[in-house]
């Protein structure tokens, strides 16, 4: 085969991959942010959380996703990591809540709330990194959120 034909054959694969995906080249990743937080329930070593996550898509398309992977800091500091295989169909340009599950250990509680030296009242950063696969795409693409709440009051 000539390197001619290869490159063409090459160029026929991609084009085919990603026709067959349903995600356009310049899709934007949705963006992840917390909507909210619930303590489900805890034990002397471990504490199981519900996280609300809004997930929004900022493309003029629907995205399907199929699949989240995530990892929630609290002031630089890794506080948990989860994950999600509910399918979810985001509007075009639109929001839709997540609920998701993690665990987190004592001492990962201990550690990530020392250092949050805050007076009352005072907003505490956080930041999601994750990727999320999209239809049948077969790479994730990553996204990354900074924000920030108020512990007191839960809001965000």
């Amino acid at each position: 085969m000539t390197c001619f034909a290869k490159t063409t054959c090459v160029i026929a694969v991609v084009m085919l991959l990603t026709a067959c995906t349903g995600i356009k080249r310049d899709t934007i990743p949705p963006e992840m942010s917390l909507s909210d937080v619930q303590l489900l329930g805890a034990s002397l070593f471990e504490q199981q959380w519900q996280l609300t996550l809004r997930a929004h898509n900022p493309n003029a398309y629907p995205l399907k996703v199929r699949a989240l992977d995530y990892e929630i800091f609290i002031e630089d500091k890794s506080f948990a990591r989860g994950v999600s295989n509910e399918k979810i169909e985001l509007p075009a340009l639109g929001d839709t809540l997540v609920k998701t599950r993690v665990n987190t250990s004592l001492l990962e509680m201990i550690s990530s709330f020392q250092t949050l030296n805050k007076a009352n009242g005072e907003p505490v950063a956080y930041r999601i990194d994750g990727s999320a696969l999209l239809g049948s795409m077969p790479v994730p693409l990553k996204f990354s959120y900074s924000g920030s709440t108020n512990l007191s009051d839960g809001k965000r």
